[in-house]
């Protein structure tokens, strides 16, 4: 089956937000470590890369499960970690409201988390029920993207 096109923009908007996240790893690793230090601590000095490359693991197999494999539970639970980017994204919002600084690593994370949030709203689509094995709705084989 070939992939639809929502699905594509779906993976492309992730990537890129993937890809967002990871620069805005790089750039905020100093600060990541101190506000770790009570885990690194407790955990070791590993703990902080390990934690991180999970997270990256865990982003990429959804990517793959979704827009590979088609899989409809990857779809949520990337839905729900979309949800939660949203509230961040108030959230955050809230606080620049309220007075706190605007640094590169908010920007970046506000610009993953938006890419991440657009690339879900892809996932349903019409044209990706087939692609996630769901029946299709009532009259969905008239409509068109």
């Amino acid at each position: 089956m070939d992939r639809p096109v929502s699905i594509v923009r779906f993976e492309q908007l992730y990537l890129a937000g993937f890809a967002v996240g990871v620069i805005n790893t790089v750039v905020s690793w100093s600060t990541a470590q101190e506000r770790a230090a009570a885990s690194i601590a407790m955990f070791g000095p590993a703990f902080l890369p390990i934690a991180t490359a999970i997270g990256f693991a865990i982003t990429l197999l959804l990517w793959y499960f979704i827009a590979r494999r088609g899989s409809a539970i990857a779809k949520w639970i990337a839905t729900v970690f979309a949800a939660f980017a949203a509230i961040g994204l108030v959230i955050g919002i809230i606080g620049l409201l309220g007075g706190a600084s605007f640094s590169v690593m908010t920007g970046l994370g506000f610009v993953s988390s938006l890419l991440q949030i657009a690339a879900v709203t892809f996932l349903f689509r019409p044209d990706t029920r087939a692609w996630f094995g769901e029946p299709a709705a009532e009259g969905a084989a008239d409509e068109a993207l």
